[in-house]
């Protein structure tokens, strides 16, 4: 039988925010797996805040430590082999990671809710949907299951399910790859966290049904006004709907800044090699597909200088030697590169498409007026 946490002390989502503080902090959080080939640094170092209504997107090809990330947030994470090295994670300004599971167990589904990668795995094949649906409304919120069943056919209806009294009684395998997203959408707000985590919801998808899935996510925002990390390997996914974009790669952040900022004034040569693997759209003004050479860099082993150094076009004898250091302008638009401060350099090197080259001088003029810290 299901635990019932309704009656535990402190639902932290009806407590207001500490001053001072953000609905999330991220700071400076250190996740490594100890395994028989040596020390695993998933993540190292990430930080961030994230507040009510915002919409924060993580970038970065597999392996550069998106997922880890969320999910060590979410206390999911088997310790051992993996083991928090440091920092901290406040939610309304409480340490999830002194957490005991109970209290974890309160705060899942209910104040802060994951949409995973794989649906099909995520759903229990031998139970309806409704009864996988009205889960959390029973635990969290006391529904019995008359109530859970009726909440459950609302929310099919909410995120666009066709005849949703009819398809609350049917099975995952009864579903198309994206009803099943959506049911996991609609799984993840049935409580009304404040924060909504989506893994990669779109990667197994068309591009017809991603679009669909990102704007229902962005009305369900605007009625709910929740935070959202959207976490996904492909810029475009985020191009509108994030406030602001963290770039990862090898485990930390490489790059930090506002939409505007990662999409039309990128100051890392990983994000543009992120850029450069976007198709370009136009008729009038193509260029070719440019991937980025190489693979990622084993976690276990990283280059002892620039992580990125080994597949960076632009590297010199200092990146190879020396890790660099944080550059950050005056807007908290940030890049750790040893040439992310030389206006020059990343003029003449940063890939504008057809699409950006008004936005970019002016996002670049912005941040030139401020100066750097």
């Amino acid at each position: 039988m299901a635990k019932d946490y309704r009656n535990d002390p402190e639902d932290l989502k009806n407590q207001p925010i500490p001053e001072g503080h953000h609905l999330l902090e991220v700071k400076d959080l250190k996740m490594y797996f100890h395994t028989h080939d040596g020390v695993v640094r998933a993540v190292d170092g990430v930080s961030y805040n994230l507040d009510r209504g915002e919409t924060l997107g993580v970038v970065g090809e597999s392996g550069s430590g998106k997922s880890v990330t969320v999910m060590t947030i979410m206390g999911l994470i088997e310790m051992p082999p993996g083991k928090i090295e440091g920092g901290d994670v406040l939610y309304r300004g409480k340490s999830l990671l002194t957490m005991s599971e109970r209290e974890m167990c309160k705060i899942r589904g209910n104040d802060i809710a994951m949409v995973f990668q794989d649906p099909m795995s995520s759903l229990n094949p031998v139970y309806t949907i409704g009864r996988q649906l009205g889960e959390g409304l029973r635990i969290h919120r006391g529904y019995t299951k008359k109530q859970a069943l009726a909440r459950a056919v609302e929310l099919l209806d909410l995120v666009g399910i066709p005849n949703p009294e009819k398809r609350v009684k049917m099975y995952p395998h009864e579903f198309s790859g994206g009803m099943r997203q959506r049911v996991m959408i609609a799984m993840a707000l049935a409580c009304e966290p404040d924060i909504l985590i989506a893994d990669e919801p779109t990667t197994a998808l068309d591009v017809t049904i991603q679009a669909q899935i990102i704007e229902l996510m962005k009305e369900m925002q605007e009625k709910n006004h929740n935070a959202i990390i959207m976490i996904t390997h492909d810029l475009g996914v985020v191009a509108d709907m994030a406030d602001k974009i963290m770039v990862m790669y090898a485990g930390s952040p490489v790059e930090f800044g506002t939409a505007d900022e990662i999409f039309y004034a990128p100051r890392h040569p990983y994000t543009w090699g992120l850029h450069n693997s976007i198709p370009e759209t136009t008729i009038d003004e193509k260029r070719p597909l440019t991937p980025i050479q190489g693979n990622p860099p084993s976690l276990v082993n990283l280059p002892k200088g620039c992580s990125f150094s080994p597949r960076c076009p632009f590297a010199q004898d200092v990146c190879r030697t020396t890790k660099p250091k944080r550059y950050e302008t005056s807007t908290g638009h940030y890049a750790f590169c040893h040439f992310a401060g030389d206006d020059d350099f990343v003029n003449r090197n940063m890939p504008v498409t057809s699409r950006t080259k008004a936005a970019a001088r002016q996002v670049r003029s912005q941040e030139s007026k401020g100066g750097a810290e």
